[in-house]
């Protein structure tokens, strides 16, 4: 059986889908919630259901144009929803689990790659630590939410790729659902001078906050460069000629006007790895230099820090220069003293709790009880009401002690070994490229979790698993290319 079968797009369903979409932000805006709820879940579905038994493929498509414009709706309590994606995403990975037998040859593929392998590691580890956890219900949620996530974006990602063989078209498509969340806030900005403040709330409805905005914007940013560029190689059409250079602006703007110093970080970081990239280093000398700077950080960790508490630059000033420079002010600038809060509640949280952890998605309900007053701060609570960790690395480490950390550090390294292996052995200049996006796009989130933790929302986890996804399809195809070569 094949999953993704090509049938006529039925093109009306997508047009009610979107005028519904539109429909849904209107009354989300005037406050009518109970009317977005009743049009997401009575009409958008209902047509959703029509667009899945036209076409699973086109519907997958749709999906990625859609997670940029989803917005949270607040069910009952403090739970919320994101809609329309979330079902979407619970009907493939349920149609997934009932094809498993089916296409057990592709997951064959699949699960012979390193990366698959610690994945759902990662999810067993997490529903283990969810059993144990002081919050089993909240875990259990979280863990099912990530195994979602992983089987839509992830094993029916690589499924999708294999079938369409075209990656560079899903980071495509979700730029271009982008561009109304953009222009969006781009309006409610400019009523405020596009100033700094104002664009921690700027991104509502469709982004939490600025932070996730700027880190999606710098994900696909060099997807969006590449097609740029090379335009005749990427080319599907006259939209995508024309719109290309347009779309990239657009979010170029949109990234500098975010205010997201650690999405301004995870770009330079971005652009370092492309030259050592294009330099052709291997996986080992990578992960050699890495060793090596993490050597030097750490014998030269008095001289560091010393370095940083002279550093005064505060990040709410209107000026490019201050904006990048407090990134390293620890002393004086709130921001990034509340983070090293949540960072020494997160490692104190860890060592407490050194094998399971406190499960899943639960730091943000005990981390108050961490807090040491020389941390904190005028932002600070000490009911520790305000959120996560701040840190996708430090939240693994409180919620699934140290074997969690080590599986989730392990998976990006071996991420960042394969992909740039993987890279370098490409024949295929097409290939590469996309390779290289996607590992670009992955090293910006990489960095960017050393601040922040977004994986618990869609519009991040899809980037960060379709990537992955399109890591392990290249290098599969790859394979394949040789084995041909080696049979004639």
């Amino acid at each position: 059986m094949n999953f993704f079968k090509r049938i006529s797009f039925k093109w009306y369903l997508s047009l009610s889908c979107f005028l519904l979409l539109l429909l849904g932000i209107y009354s989300y805006y005037t406050s009518n919630y109970l009317y977005t709820y009743t049009i997401f879940f009575v009409g958008f579905i209902f047509l959703i259901f029509s667009q899945f038994v036209a076409n699973k493929g086109q519907l997958y498509k749709l999906l990625f144009f859609i997670i940029p414009l989803s917005v949270g709706i607040t069910l009952v309590g403090d739970s919320q929803m994101q809609l329309p994606t979330e079902p979407i995403i619970g009907i493939f990975t349920l149609i997934l689990l009932f094809n498993l037998f089916s296409l057990k040859n592709d997951l064959k593929i699949l699960i012979q790659n390193p990366i698959t392998i610690l994945l759902f590691a990662e999810v067993i580890w997490m529903l283990i630590c969810s059993i144990t956890s002081e919050l089993i219900s909240v875990s259990l949620k979280y863990t099912f939410i990530r195994f979602c996530y992983v089987s839509a974006f992830f094993t029916l990602g690589f499924l999708w790729l294999k079938k369409e063989q075209k990656p560079y078209l899903l980071y495509f498509i979700y730029a271009v659902g982008l561009i109304l969340p953009i222009i969006n806030g781009l309006i409610f900005h400019a009523q405020f001078g596009f100033s700094q403040k104002t664009a921690y709330v700027m991104p509502k409805p469709f982004y939490n906050d600025h932070t996730e905005y700027g880190a999606c914007i710098a994900f696909i940013l060099p997807a969006l460069l590449a097609f740029n560029f090379n335009r005749s190689k990427y080319s599907e059409g006259k939209f995508f000629k024309v719109f290309t250079p347009l779309i990239l602006f657009l979010l170029f703007v949109a990234e500098y006007l975010s205010f997201s110093r650690a999405s301004w970080l995870s770009l330079a970081v971005a652009l370092v790895f492309y030259i050592l990239l294009q330099l052709r280093i291997s996986g080992k000398q990578f992960l050699a230099l890495l060793f090596t700077s993490a050597i030097v950080v750490l014998f030269n960790y008095d001289t560091i820090v010393t370095n940083l508490e002279d550093n005064k630059a505060i990040s709410n000033k209107e000026d490019l220069e201050q904006q990048v420079k407090s990134i390293t002010n620890v002393t004086s600038d709130v921001s990034n003293k509340e983070r090293v809060n949540r960072w020494n509640c997160a490692i104190r949280m860890g060592n407490n709790k050194p094998v399971f952890g406190y499960g899943p998605r639960t730091y943000k309900f005990f981390y108050g009880d961490f807090q040491a007053k020389e941390d904190m701060n005028y932002t600070s609570t000490y009911t520790g009401n305000k959120g996560n960790a701040h840190s996708d690395y430090l939240s693994y480490f409180a919620e699934t002690g140290y074997i969690g950390f080590a599986i989730h550090l392990l998976l990006y390294i071996v991420i960042l070994y394969q992909g740039i292996n993987t890279i370098n052995i490409c024949k295929d200049s097409k290939n590469k490229s996309i390779a290289t996006v996607a590992l670009l796009g992955l090293t910006t989130y990489f960095v960017h979790g050393i601040f922040n933790g977004f994986m618990d929302e869609e519009k991040m986890a899809s980037l960060v698993f379709i990537s992955m996804a399109i890591l392990v399809y290249v290098k599969h195809i790859e394979n394949d290319t040789k084995q041909d070569e080696k049979t004639l």
